[in-house]
């Protein structure tokens, strides 16, 4: 008889767990795909920087420009271009 408790306890644990798992998952999975745009934008900033060294064309790495790329990833970057070119 005990084993049924025993039994039960087990499965009411797993089944903790998989809700557990289930609620953060989403958390990370969204933070992760964070980190990939953040890479993704500060990598093509320094490509704009590698190309742009041929055309006398920089944007510093700064706190902002780095945030903005970070952040706002291609587009941020392209924001970067943009200002840089008209200011």
């Amino acid at each position: 008889m005990t084993w049924l408790i025993d039994a039960g306890m087990v499965a009411a644990a797993v089944l903790l767990l998989v809700v557990v798992v289930k609620i953060l998952a989403a958390p990370i999975k969204g933070i992760l795909k964070f980190l990939l745009h953040a890479g993704l934008g500060l990598l093509i900033l320094f490509g704009v920087n590698m190309v742009g060294g041929f055309f006398d064309f920089y944007i510093p790495f700064t706190i902002v420009t780095v945030l903005v790329a970070g952040l706002g990833g291609v587009p941020g970057v392209i924001l970067l271009i943009l200002i840089h070119l008209l200011f």
